[in-house]
């Protein structure tokens, strides 16, 4: 978008660049084409002055005579003009629009760019907290599996005692059955018991 945007500053300093040349041009025919005008209109207005004057005491030269025609080319210089000074309305109008075009452009891509920069800042917001909980996660895990692996051993050692209660119980209830017989009869003979 930064890109888009000076770009389009570029182009927008081209084209009022453009604009700007034109309208002078535009200025300057009408300004040159206004002096001759009024060159034109002194020379002809004294002219034909001049030939009206000139009628009454003189008979009509061929040089007055072409003065009379000068209407058209007069004609003509105030069409010129008028089309030079309608030309440099519309340049105008068009640069109004084209820079009103490129200050909605300009504003609508600054609020997109603010827009995206917050919505970046968020993420890295975000990517550095979730970075903080993995972490935190990972020493948990780590302490998880220490104390698993305690526990495991407990199991181990507590398995084992089982199974060997498990693989002589039996061996051990009679051993103990014997020494109970064996304690039985040692408390008779002390008791004076008579055993045969």
């Amino acid at each position: 978008m930064e890109v888009e945007l000076k770009k389009a500053g570029e182009q927008r300093k081209s084209e009022n660049t453009l604009y700007q040349t034109a309208v002078a041009d535009q200025r300057a025919t009408v300004h040159i084409l206004t002096m001759a005008l009024d060159k034109l209109k002194g020379f002809y207005n004294k002219a034909s002055f001049v030939q009206t004057g000139a009628k009454a005491s003189q008979p009509a030269t061929e040089e007055y005579e072409k003065s009379a025609g000068a209407g058209g080319v007069m004609q003509l210089m105030s069409k010129i003009i008028t089309d030079a000074e309608t030309e440099a309305q519309q340049l105008q109008m068009g640069e109004t629009d084209a820079q009103a075009s490129y200050a909605t452009f300009v504003q609508d891509t600054t609020n997109s760019i603010e827009t995206a920069r917050k919505a970046i800042a968020e993420k890295a917001k975000q990517s550095a907290s979730a970075k903080s909980e993995k972490s935190e996660t990972q020493g948990a895990l780590i302490a998880n599996d220490g104390e698993i692996d305690k526990l495991e051993k407990l199991l181990q050692g507590t398995h084992q005692e089982c199974d060997f209660l498990l693989k002589f119980f039996d061996v051990r209830q009679k051993a103990r059955s014997e020494e109970m017989d064996g304690i039985n009869e040692a408390m008779a003979i002390l008791s004076g018991a008579n055993f045969k």
